[in-house]
């Protein structure tokens, strides 16, 4: 079983990101980043690592 404790700590990394692109939707924010089937089997890390690098939020 995943560590439930993650998720909030990364809805606060999508929440911090999303405040640096706020005209972009939630879908518009995740697609960008990773194509639709990709991102079906990204871990949670990896999906803020490249939301990180795609909008250049460190």
């Amino acid at each position: 079983m995943r560590d439930p404790n993650r998720i909030e700590k990364v809805l606060d990394e999508i929440k911090n990101i999303w405040q640096k692109c706020p005209d972009l939707r939630l879908g518009q924010l995740l697609l960008n980043v990773a194509r639709d089937p990709e991102l079906y089997y990204l871990e949670d890390d990896a999906i803020i690592e490249k939301l990180k690098t795609f909008y250049g939020v460190n």
